[in-house]
C-alpha cells in the first residue's frame, strides 16, 4: 500500500511542477512582450532627406535613431554612419591637403613584406579618399627580422585626395 501512495505522491509533485512551468511559461504575456519591442523600435527610428540642386531629393532611414543632414558639398544624408552625396556634375580634382598613412606587414624576407606592407598602406589611404587618390609618394620604411624566418617592415604613403566628396 506504500508503494501506490509512493507513486500517488510522484505523480502529484509531477502536476504541480508541470502547472508551474506552463504557468510561468504563459506565451500571450510573451508576444504582447515582443510587440512592445517593436514599436519602441519604430520610435526611435529616423528618416532624413535633402533637396539637391539638381531638383532630385536623396533620403535615408534608419531604425538606429542616427540619422543627419547637411547642404555642403552639394548636400547630403547619412543613416547609421554612411553618408549618400546629391548627384553633381562637379568635375574631381586633387585636394591641397596632403595626408599619410602607414602599413605594416610581415614576410619571409624583405621584399615580401615591404610589398605588403606598400599595399596595407595604399589600401589604407584608399579608404580616406573615396573619389581616387593624387600625388601619391611612397616611402619603403625599415625591415627587421622577427624570428628565423619572419622579417617585419613598414611604408608610408604621402597623397592628397580627390574631391569634392560629391564630385564626378
Amino acid at each position: 500500500m506504500q508503494m501506490q501512495t509512493g507513486r500517488h505522491w510522484q505523480r502529484s509533485v509531477l502536476a504541480a511542477v508541470t502547472v508551474l512551468v506552463l504557468s510561468a511559461c504563459n506565451m500571450g504575456d510573451a508576444h504582447e512582450e515582443s510587440l512592445e519591442l517593436g514599436s519602441s523600435e519604430a520610435e526611435l527610428s529616423c528618416q532624413v532627406s535633402q533637396q539637391c540642386a539638381d531638383g532630385t531629393s536623396i533620403t535615408c532611414g534608419s531604425a538606429s535613431g542616427i540619422c543627419a543632414s547637411g547642404a555642403d558639398n552639394g548636400g547630403w544624408v547619412e543613416c547609421n554612419g554612411s553618408r549618400t552625396y546629391c548627384p553633381t556634375t562637379t568635375p574631381c580634382t586633387c585636394e591641397s591637403t596632403q595626408r599619410t598613412s602607414q602599413g605594416y606587414a610581415s614576410g619571409f624576407n624583405c621584399p615580401a613584406a615591404w610589398s605588403l606592407a606598400e599595399e596595407n598602406a595604399l589600401v589604407l589611404a584608399e579608404q580616406a579618399c573615396p573619389r581616387g587618390l593624387c600625388n601619391v609618394v611612397t616611402t619603403q620604411g625599415t625591415c627587421t627580422r622577427v624570428n628565423t624566418t619572419t622579417m617585419r617592415a613598414g611604408f608610408t604613403a604621402t597623397y592628397s585626395c580627390m574631391g569634392p566628396p560629391n564630385c564626378q
